[in-house]
């Protein structure tokens, strides 16, 4: 069920939303999975740049990172203040405390690890792989930057040579959590729900608080057809309407239309502002009645 996985997996980091459709995708289900990458994947949505100023005065750890830069402005300060930028979604001003990191260390690997991954983050990765690979001649022996390279090739589609920076990954930090959730995801793009289960399962045990490994292993579950276990998973990373909206994103992209509108309404139900819920619940319906009738019964099946 190559297709339902690499609908699904939008979810985590969004790889599909990147690249062109597999023929016989359903667009709404797509982009339905790319609105939900900015809903379940995230902590919290990015930052405006304009916010700024803001999470200056509100985000204790953006405080200290930028009190002792002013206090001392060296090469790992401007990289803690960059840091803390880039995961408040503040890619400008990450961007900009990376680049004076390096000017004053031409040889920081973190530093060039970080603006690979702002640019990955803006949408570029290919942007990104000259830094990245600095990062990697400068520091060849840490994992880092290497799963930041698997996640720049992941976006661009090339999921062979990103499987094997995930692995690389795995060998420099063995049983490393976030290298596993990686490695599943990309066995759900290519359609390996065996493997992908497998580098799941694995990754929950390693963190069992890593919420996107268990919505990963989710989409492998609903894309493997078990969707007692992927509504399981749905319901440890999120609250049970969460769990309803998800399940009716991975019954909808493995084309039970009937069923997905259902789960839409009990999630609407239990969150009545989930308006995104009620407008999906509709679109499934509509899905469903424009199928065959036979194609309709099979759901059933």
């Amino acid at each position: 069920m190559r297709v339902a996985a690499c609908v699904m997996a939008a979810l985590v980091l969004g790889g599909c939303a990147t690249h062109r459709p597999p023929a016989g995708a359903d667009p709404v289900a797509l982009e339905t999975y790319i609105e939900q990458v900015r809903q379940a994947s995230l902590a919290a949505r990015p930052a405006r740049p304009n916010a700024a100023a803001t999470l200056e005065r509100t985000d204790s750890e953006l405080a200290a990172a930028r009190l002792a830069l002013a206090f001392a402005p060296t090469p790992a300060n401007h990289r803690r203040v960059a840091i803390a930028y880039a995961r408040l979604g503040v890619g400008d001003t990450a961007y900009d405390n990376f680049m004076a990191a390096i000017r004053l260390d031409p040889h920081d690997a973190g530093s060039f690890d970080g603006l690979a991954r702002v640019w990955r983050d803006w949408g570029f990765p290919q942007r990104g792989l000259t830094d990245v690979y600095r990062a990697i001649y400068f520091a060849p022996d840490a994992a880092g930057p290497r799963n930041t390279l698997g996640t720049l090739l992941l976006r661009m589609g090339l999921y062979g040579a990103a499987r094997a920076a995930f692995e690389r990954t795995l060998l420099l930090d063995p049983g490393a959590p976030y290298a596993l959730n990686n490695l599943c995801y990309v066995s759900l793009l290519e359609g390996d729900g065996a493997r992908a289960i497998d580098r799941c399962r694995a990754a929950v045990h390693a963190d069992p608080h890593l919420t996107t490994a268990h919505n990963n292993l989710a989409l492998a579950y609903a894309a493997s057809g078990d969707f007692a276990a992927a509504s399981h998973e749905f319901l440890v990373s999120g609250d049970a309407a969460a769990e309803r909206y998800n399940m009716g994103i991975a019954l909808l992209a493995t084309g039970h239309g009937i069923e997905a509108a259902a789960a839409f309404d009990e999630a609407a139900a239990l969150h009545p502002s989930l308006t995104l819920a009620r407008d999906r619940a509709r679109q499934a319906r509509q899905l469903a009645a424009a199928k065959p009738p036979s194609a309709i019964s099979d759901q059933h099946q």
